[in-house]
C-alpha cells in the first residue's frame, strides 16, 4: 500500500493531509464571505470592480428575477456564456435555488448547444446579446421541440466601466440586440430582475445538501468521447476550501487579503470555474474575469491591478515569452502561478521560471494535474518542491496510485503505469452513460472508488508524481510502449526548436512508427536538425 506523503521535505508546511469538507453548498460559502468582507474587491471585468455586498446584492436581484420567471429547485439551467460577472451571478442564484447549473462552451455551434440542451432537459437557456447572430434563429427554430421555456439574454458589457459598456453598445451590442425574436420565451436580463421586484426571499427554501448533483461539466471523459460530468457542491468545496494552502495559508487560519486571481481559464470549464472563481471567493479574493485572452489585455491588467496569482496552460505561457509587449511588464506582483491542462515542458518551465526571475518575481511556475471527473486539479507541486518538473502530490483528502494497465495491480515507484484517483471530489457520475461511469468509477479491494483516468504516470520514491502521457496517445513501436511526451521533452531541448509533437503513424512490419512535427526558429538548418533529432 502507498504511502502518499514519504518524505515531508517536499511538503509546503501549509499543507495538511485532510479536513473536512463544510456540509454547505458553494452559495452558502460565498454568502458568509459576501457579509464578512462587503468592501473588499469580489470581481473585476472590463475596468469595473465588483465588492463582495455589491455581489450578494447582485445574487439576491437574480435569485428573486429567477424565482419570478418559474425556476424552481432541480430545474438544469444552460449556461452559454464566456468569463463575465454576469456569469458568476447566475451561477450562484441557480445553485441557492437548488437547480443544476449546465456549462456550455459559449463559442459551441447552436446544434451542439441544442442537441445538450435536449440531452440533459435544461428548461432555461442563457446567453450574451452578443451571440444573438449565432444562436438566435437556430435556437428558436427547434425551442418548441426542445424542453427550453426560457431564454435569458444577457448584456456583455452591464457590469464594465463606462467606456467599456458605451463602446460596446455602439459597435456591436445595439445592432446584436435587434436580432432577439419577438416571443414571450426570450427575456432580457434587466427584464427577468425587474420581473423579481419586491419578492420576498424569506420564504425561500434554500438548497442545503452538498452531495447532490449541482454542476454539469462537459468533457470527453477519460476516452475522448463526449460525456457529461455530474458534479455535486462537495466536489467543488473539497478543493476551493482547501487551495490557499498552497500559497502557505493553512485551511483552517484567517483567510488572507489582498489577493486577486487573473481568471483566463473559461468558467464552463473546471478549472476556471472552481480555481478561478469559486475558491477566489471562498477565499475572500478576487476573481479578475478575462472574457478573451490576449498577451495585450494581460499586460494592461498587470499594469494596472497587480494580480498576485495566474493559471493558464502551456500556450499561454508560450505566448507571454514570444510577445514583445511583455518585456517590460513588472510581474513583482505575482506571488504564485501555476500551469494545467496539458503538460508542461522541462524546458518551457525553465524558460519561463527565467522570465518570472528577469521580472521582479520570486514565483515559480508550478505545474499540477487533474481531470474533469474530479472538478479540476486533483495533484499538484507545492512551492517547496517548485524547481522540479512533474505533477507534485495529491491535494488534501486526495489519494493516488500508479497500477499496471492490464492487471491492476500497484506499479513499484520509477514504472509507468496508468493514473488513478479517489477522494472528495471524485465525480457522481456521467449523465445517462451507467455503462461508462463503471468503467471509469472503480471500486478496489480497500473499499474506495477510484476514477480510472486513462492516463499514465510515474511515481518517485519520495511521492513526488510525474504525468508521462494519454493512454489513448501512447504508441506500440514493435511491440514496445513509447511515449510522445518523453519524446518531445528531449527534442523540446534543441535550442532550435519552439514547438514540437509526436505522433505514431502506421507502419508495415513496426505496427506504429513516430512521427514528429516541429516548429522551429527562423534560419534553422533543416538537414543538420534532422540529423540531431534522428
Amino acid at each position: 500500500m502507498y504511502k502518499q506523503l514519504p518524505n515531508p521535505s517536499i511538503v509546503d508546511q501549509s499543507f495538511q493531509e485532510s479536513f473536512e469538507v463544510p456540509d454547505e453548498t458553494m452559495y452558502s460559502i460565498v454568502d458568509k464571505m459576501c457579509r464578512k468582507r462587503p468592501d473588499e474587491r469580489a470581481l473585476s471585468y472590463l475596468g469595473a470592480r465588483m465588492t463582495y455586498h455589491e455581489l450578494g446584492c447582485q445574487i439576491d436581484d437574480c435569485t428573486r428575477g429567477l424565482l419570478a420567471l418559474g425556476f424552481e429547485a432541480g430545474d438544469i439551467f444552460a449556461i452559454c456564456m464566456p468569463n463575465t460577472p454576469e456569469t458568476v451571478i447566475l451561477f450562484y442564484a441557480v445553485n441557492r435555488i437548488g437547480g443544476i447549473c449546465n456549462m456550455i462552451h459559449p463559442l459551441a455551434p447552436a446544434a451542439n448547444v441544442m442537441e445538450i440542451v435536449r440531452e440533459t432537459a435544461s428548461k432555461y437557456l442563457c446567453f450574451h446579446e452578443l451571440f444573438l447572430g449565432r444562436l438566435a434563429a437556430p435556437v428558436e427554430k427547434e425551442r418548441a421541440q426542445s424542453p427550453l421555456e426560457h431564454i435569458l439574454i444577457a448584456p456583455m458589457a452591464r457590469s464594465a466601466d463606462p467606456i467599456s459598456r458605451a463602446g460596446l453598445w455602439l459597435t456591436k451590442a445595439r445592432k446584436a440586440n435587434k436580432l432577439m425574436p419577438r416571443d414571450g420565451a426570450w427575456i432580457r436580463w434587466n427584464d427577468m430582475l425587474n420581473r423579481g421586484l419586491g419578492r420576498d426571499l424569506h420564504q425561500l427554501e434554500e438548497a442545503s445538501d452538498p452531495d447532490r448533483v449541482s454542476s454539469y461539466l462537459h468533457s470527453g471523459g477519460t476516452t475522448a468521447e463526449a460525456k457529461t460530468i455530474m458534479l455535486s457542491d462537495r466536489n467543488f468545496n473539497g478543493i476551493a476550501c482547501q487551495i490557499f494552502s498552497a500559497l502557505g495559508y493553512p485551511i483552517d487560519s484567517p483567510r488572507p487579503h489582498g489577493h486577486a486571481f487573473v481568471d483566463v481559464l473559461p468558467l464552463f470549464h473546471g478549472f476556471g470555474l472552481c480555481i478561478g472563481m469559486h475558491a477566489m471567493l471562498v477565499n475572500g479574493a478576487c476573481s479578475i474575469l478575462v472574457p478573451q485572452f490576449s498577451t495585450k489585455g494581460l499586460a494592461s491588467i498587470i499594469r494596472k491591478q497587480k494580480p498576485t496569482l495566474m493559471a493558464g496552460v502551456p500556450t499561454l505561457f508560450e505566448a507571454i515569452l514570444n510577445d514583445p509587449v511583455m518585456k517590460k511588464i513588472d510581474f513583482s506582483c505575482f506571488t504564485a502561478m501555476f500551469c494545467g491542462g496539458d503538460s508542461l515542458t522541462p524546458e518551457l518551465k525553465e524558460r519561463f521560471d527565467r522570465f518570472l526571475a528577469e521580472h521582479g518575481s520570486s514565483a515559480r511556475l508550478r505545474e499540477g494535474y487533474g481531470l474533469t471527473e474530479t472538478v479540476t486539479v486533483c495533484c499538484l507541486t507545492h512551492h517547496v518542491s517548485s524547481d522540479r518538473n512533474g505533477i507534485g502530490l495529491p491535494l488534501a483528502n486526495m489519494k493516488m496510485k500508479i497500477a499496471d494497465m492490464e492487471t491492476g495491480e500497484p506499479k513499484p515507484d520509477g514504472e509507468i503505469g496508468e493514473i488513478f484517483v479517489t477522494g472528495p471530489t471524485v465525480m457522481k457520475g456521467y449523465l445517462h452513460q451507467e455503462k461508462a461511469t463503471a468503467e471509469t468509477l472503480v471500486h478496489h479491494e480497500d473499499g474506495k472508488i477510484w476514477v480510472k483516468t486513462g492516463d499514465l504516470g510515474y511515481r518517485d520514491p519520495d511521492g513526488f508524481y510525474h504525468f508521462t502521457s494519454r493512454l489513448k496517445r501512447m504508441i506500440k513501436v514493435s511491440g514496445v510502449n513509447v511515449y510522445p511526451l518523453q519524446i518531445e521533452n528531449i527534442i523540446a531541448e534543441i535550442p532550435q526548436v519552439i514547438q514540437v509533437a509526436a505522433i505514431g503513424i502506421p507502419h508495415p512490419y513496426q505496427i506504429q512508427a513516430v512521427k514528429v512535427f516541429l516548429r522551429v526558429k527562423e534560419e534553422t538548418d533543416r538537414q543538420s536538425l534532422e540529423e540531431l533529432v534522428k
